[in-house]
């Protein structure tokens, strides 16, 4: 097994050392691509809410197919873990991403735009030792949606 796919001993670690285990895990995972490493940080059994879509990911396996379904939807997929916050058994991570939609949305049949589109969101999970086994994802989906052209934008006051 790899050093990178070890899980991390979270009783051993300082809020320090957490946040920087959840910026490597999110540049792994989320811009390099490797959605296999998801594992490190994740539980089997995690469950993950989309929260935005009302959507419920049960299980690692359903919760890296999200994370290919939006890999594919914007390839060249980026995010910025902008601040972390750890407390007693829960981490919660302020991101920015951005992407170019050049996939299929199948959860929103949304056909690709070509449009580059950028976004803020809070992820909190809910560690039990060394793993997270749940996760809250809330984003600005609406933002999402106007930049790509499917909802129009505000009017301007």
């Amino acid at each position: 097994m790899d050093t990178y796919r070890r899980k991390p001993d979270m009783s051993t670690k300082n809020s320090q050392e957490i946040a920087e285990l959840l910026r490597e895990h999110a540049d792994t995972v989320w811009n390099e691509g490797d959605i296999d490493a998801a594992g490190t940080w994740f539980a089997e059994d995690v469950v993950v809410h989309n929260e935005p879509q009302q959507n419920h990911y049960e299980g690692l396996d359903a919760f890296t197919e999200w994370v290919r379904e939006i890999r594919t939807a914007f390839p060249d997929f980026e995010v910025e873990t902008t601040s972390v916050i750890v407390g007693d058994g829960r981490v919660a991570s302020e991101w920015e991403a951005s992407g170019t939609h050049e996939g299929e949305m199948a959860e929103l049949d949304i056909p690709p735009t070509n449009n580059h589109v950028t976004w803020k969101g809070v992820t909190v999970y809910e560690l039990d030792g060394d793993e997270v086994t749940e996760a809250w994802w809330y984003y600005d989906m609406a933002g999402i949606l106007t930049q790509l052209g499917a909802i129009p934008e505000a009017p301007s006051v």
